[in-house]
């Protein structure tokens, strides 16, 4: 699992058994402009008749991925997609919406919560053929052909930010994804209901669904770190709450914890960096020159040499801790976690080397992301 790989140069499906069970695919500046809707794409393109395809999703503003699954429906496909009604940019989903109600029909569905409180911030991708799979993390396409620079700049350009897809192929898994994505297009599922608050277990990896009765499913492994532990984490959103207060108790009481967060103030505030840096974390934040998002999710715990990686939609707030709709993965996989802590050294190096470049502008930028 190369970190440097572009998804274009994946394995066709025909040699699909080759690969491994679950991948990590990337995007960022590093990585070609649109790495993920591509790959999201060649996964649409390639679906038979016959096959099915299951989408939730926050932000949806690709016109062509939305023509892609209208003509995948055309050949075929069932098709099924939700999208959250009401982002926080309010019509920011509109032209798309109507792209897939038009050649959707009944397949598409909007999520819209009382008072635009809750909201789909999931991001799950599911695939039945030609090879099984699904695909989760922290990618929304909300890019377009013809951008909208004001709104651009408000949400992030999430076809050149950092972002991240983990691809799943084992077939409990699939099943497993697969259910919970047929389960957010019917809208199913609440705070109180028994799927939500059972966590998955299968053999490397585990599924925790939102919202959920204790929300604090990763605050309890940092809250049990001390000396010779560790945490490696890249954080697009972060309060002041339980997350940012265990990870200050566990370097206060010796464990290595180690950060990038945005840059933005909104996503991450001050306080919340002063906070750690008084217990002795090490907190940069990622400044990128063009204004390009850090909208990657995912920790990485070392504790006594057991080693797990938790990734997927989830923002370390109080909107995502108790109102969405989130997925949050926990895996140990030796080879998933290698490949994220790779990548957890390169973003951590951007954010080096840019730094002085960015200079004021980095605390300054007024950008928002997809935070609902």
């Amino acid at each position: 699992m190369d970190i440097g790989a572009s998804p274009a140069l994946h394995p066709p499906a025909s040699v699909a058994d080759a690969r491994p069970a679950t991948e990590v695919y990337y995007g960022g500046p590093d990585q070609a402009p649109g790495a993920l809707r591509d790959l999201l794409k060649a996964r649409v393109d390639a679906a038979p008749p016959g096959s099915e395809i299951t989408w939730a999703t926050y932000y949806f503003r690709d016109q062509d991925l939305a023509e892609s699954l209208v003509a995948a429906q055309k050949r075929g496909v069932r098709v099924r997609i939700r999208v959250e009604g009401s982002p926080r940019r309010g019509k920011a989903n509109d032209a798309v919406i109507d792209t897939l109600r038009s050649g959707l029909g009944d397949g598409l569905r909007l999520h819209r919560s009382w008072f635009g409180a809750a909201h789909l911030h999931s991001k799950v991708y599911a695939f039945s053929g030609p090879s099984p799979e699904v695909l989760i993390g922290s990618f929304n396409p909300s890019g377009d052909a013809s951008p909208d620079p004001k709104l651009l700049a408000d949400i992030g350009d999430q076809d050149r930010g950092e972002n991240l897809l983990v691809g799943f192929r084992d077939p409990d898994a699939v099943r497993a994804l697969r259910r919970q994505a047929d389960r957010l297009w019917q809208g199913k599922g609440g705070r109180f209901g028994r799927r939500e608050n059972r966590p998955v277990k299968l053999e490397e990896v585990r599924l925790y669904y939102y919202p959920r009765l204790r929300p604090g499913v990763v605050e309890r492994r940092i809250a049990r770190l001390g000396p010779g532990d560790r945490v490696q984490a890249a954080i697009s959103h972060m309060d002041e709450g339980p997350f940012a207060h265990e990870l200050a108790e566990a370097a206060t009481r010796g464990a290595d914890v180690e950060l990038v967060v945005h840059d933005t103030k909104r996503r991450v505030p001050n306080g919340v960096v002063r906070e750690l840096d008084r217990a002795g974390a090490s907190v940069r934040r990622y400044c990128n020159a063009e204004g390009l998002p850090m909208h990657a999710k995912f920790v990485l715990i070392d504790r006594g040499g057991e080693r797990s990686a938790w990734f997927g939609s989830l923002n370390y707030n109080v909107t995502s801790r108790f109102l969405n709709k989130e997925i949050l993965a926990r895996s140990t996989d030796a080879a998933v976690i290698d490949d994220l802590e790779a990548r957890f050294r390169a973003i951590s190096e951007t954010a080096d080397r840019q730094g002085e470049a960015c200079g004021g502008k980095a605390q300054a930028a007024a950008t928002a992301s997809d935070k609902p």
